[in-house]
């Protein structure tokens, strides 16, 4: 139970940390999901909250709310949040930052994924037949975080000779959607799991390392690309390799 002594401090620390930007110069670099509660619901958290880490309390349209915790990922976030609700608190969100400025859940999901299937010393799916604990991971926050969503494929690049497999792989196969961000491509437009996975296969089996289901979030889609758009991306993948 909390004590008259830890309300004063966490009035001492609100007051001096209230903001009404969307960044949060306290939390830590990096991506930080934090809940965001109704002002007038705080005392509805105390049994449940223990601590609340990162305290802020903003104004928007004036309105106030309180922001707090330091979850890694969406899945600790989302917990918690589910806890909230059956505390019958008003208003229960989840926000994400990275590097301390707000950006939208969506993005601080794939972010995170797409740092993590790059990273060569953490990453490798070359199994046809399976997918890794990391996409089944992410697919479930994916799937908590209530977006609607498709699936693509996933493929980080690290090499020309990767995007010519790749080229060979697709032949003259009509290509719905592709971009290349972050090193990686996202190529195709999936309804369901089991289409991306037979996509999945298919590349596999074609001496394509590394291929990981991805859920594009519809929030964020990238626009559908012709045959002319495809040419230009790859393109610029190559000479972007090239120059290094």
């Amino acid at each position: 139970m909390k004590t008259f002594t830890t309300y004063l401090a966490i009035i001492a620390f609100l007051l001096a940390n209230s903001t009404t930007y969307a960044s949060n110069p306290n939390l830590p670099k990096g991506i930080v999901y934090q809940i965001e509660i109704d002002a007038n619901d705080i005392q509805k958290t105390n049994q449940l909250i223990t601590e609340y880490q990162y305290l802020s309390k903003i104004t928007i349209q004036q309105k106030e709310y309180f922001q707090f915790g330091k979850f890694l990922t969406f899945s600790e976030a989302d917990s918690v949040k589910n806890e909230l609700l059956q505390l019958d608190l008003k208003t229960v969100n989840i926000i994400a930052f990275n590097d301390q400025e707000e950006i939208s859940i969506a993005d601080a999901i794939s972010l995170q994924y797409k740092n993590q299937i790059t990273d060569t010393e953490v990453a490798s799916n070359n199994n046809p037949e399976k997918i890794s604990n990391i996409e089944v991971d992410y697919l479930l926050q994916v799937q908590r975080s209530g977006l609607d969503h498709y699936y693509a494929l996933a493929i980080p690049i690290n090499s020309v000779e990767m995007v010519d497999k790749i080229l060979e792989t697709i032949g003259d196969e009509q290509i719905m959607e592709i971009s290349a961000d972050n090193k990686i491509y996202s190529i195709g437009k999936f309804e369901t799991l089991e289409e991306v996975l037979l996509a999945r296969k298919k590349y596999i089996e074609s001496d394509v390392d590394n291929v990981f289901v991805m859920a594009q979030i519809t929030d964020q889609r990238i626009q559908d690309n012709d045959a002319k758009n495809l040419a230009l991306t790859i393109q610029s993948v190559i000479n972007g390799l090239a120059s290094k």
